[in-house]
């Protein structure tokens, strides 16, 4: 296993993750989509967002990992969604390698023309930014993650 060490520490807490070696690569467990998938340094960083938002009380029954948006051939990194399964936040990863950018800002803009989450979340596990979405597309940055919606 000493492809471990190559795994970067990133801002996120740890959780355990659960990482096996198979004859050709690395895996790690996703929760939510239970079933073993390649890690690579995007997984990292999605694994480990995708953990720091459940214990920030985002529900797992509420998040879909890495799905296709109809027939334009885009795939989100995580959504989740509100007690009315609305789109809530949207969240694109990238590598660590990978620097947080307007670039990262404007792909998932596009994704989200479709969703229409009112927060978007970008992060390559060493920079995150949250930003609120209105009806016309203006971001605003926010300090913090919003709270997952009670009801």
């Amino acid at each position: 296993m000493n492809e471990l060490v190559s795994l970067p520490t990133l801002h996120f807490p740890t959780y355990p993750a659960r990482i096996r070696s198979n004859t050709l690569s690395l895996e790690i467990y996703d929760e939510v989509r239970a079933q073993w998938v390649a890690l690579t340094p995007e997984e990292w960083v999605r694994q480990n967002c995708l953990h720091w938002l459940l214990s920030r009380g985002f529900p797992k029954g509420r998040c879909s990992v890495e799905r296709r948006l109809g027939r334009t051939g885009m795939r989100y990194d995580l959504l989740w969604l509100d007690s009315r399964l609305s789109p809530f936040l949207l969240v694109e990863c990238k590598a660590p390698s990978i620097a947080v950018s307007t670039d990262t800002l404007r792909q998932s803009q596009w994704y989200n023309l479709t969703l229409r989450a009112p927060y978007v979340l970008l992060t390559n596990g060493l920079t995150t930014y949250c930003a609120a979405v209105d009806r016309e597309g203006y971001v605003d940055i926010l300090p913090d993650i919003p709270n997952y919606p009670s009801s």
